[in-house]
């Protein structure tokens, strides 16, 4: 056998291993160090496939509880909605009670044409003013900024120049 022959053939057998071995179904072995590496790098999906029984299982039970849905009374709806609130709510975390107490989802039509208007007005207030009066009020304002500066604040601001053009 030639050299070429020899290494020729060798090449074809790494292949055909290599399609054999991407073809052939994962051992558990196999799988369990696939899960391991997984999981070191936080991406542990070991969830099983779920069988037909366990398929028709579930599909019974989202049946009867639509079934129970559609039999229940408006009232009992809204109570059933309101327990299930209060659960979810029971069971965040404080930085996710923090975010459900987003205000404005639940402002109205005339609180946010209140809120506007009263934008527009000092909008217009701002506007009436000479340049003189917008300098000193801007001038204002940062002192107050300032004066409620903590200390460690204050370190970082006490070059302020290049934020002042005055």
């Amino acid at each position: 056998m030639s050299m070429w022959q020899a290494t020729t053939t060798a090449i074809v057998f790494v292949l055909s291993c290599a399609v054999c071995a991407q073809t052939a179904p994962p051992t558990e072995q196999q799988r369990q160090q696939d899960l391991k590496a997984a999981e070191k790098v936080g991406q542990r999906d070991d969830t099983i496939p779920m069988t037909a029984a366990q398929q028709a299982q579930y599909k019974s039970e989202y049946q009867a509880a639509k079934a129970k849905w559609a039999a229940m009374s408006p009232q009992e709806k809204q109570a059933a909605i309101a327990s299930a609130r209060t659960k979810k709510l029971s069971d965040l975390s404080a930085m996710e009670l923090v975010g459900q107490r987003d205000d404005m989802q639940r402002e109205t039509a005339a609180q946010s044409a209140q809120l506007k208007a009263d934008a527009d007005a000092a909008k217009a207030k701002w506007d009436s003013l000479s340049p003189a009066e917008k300098q000193a009020v801007r001038k204002a304002a940062w002192q107050k900024k300032r004066a409620e500066l903590s200390g460690i604040e204050a370190v970082g601001q006490r070059d302020d120049t290049y934020v002042l053009p005055w």
